[in-house]
């Protein structure tokens, strides 16, 4: 039996891209915020895939 806390984790939405990114490369929205703030600084593994993420979506947004 599962407790009602799973249960709502596998029936909510991803909201924020935060959220989108971090699950792409499971991890947590804290973790891609903190990258995309600049409070840290990836230089390998999966931090720098983050960090490319958003660079990517940022360019994607800038030529929309």
């Amino acid at each position: 039996m599962e407790t009602l806390a799973k249960q709502l984790r596998k029936s909510v939405k991803i909201r924020t891209p935060y959220q989108e990114i971090a699950y792409k490369f499971s991890s947590n929205a804290l973790y891609v915020g903190q990258i995309a703030r600049g409070e840290r600084v990836p230089i390998r593994g999966k931090g720098l895939k983050i960090l490319k993420e958003l660079e990517k979506r940022v360019q994607q947004t800038n030529n929309t």
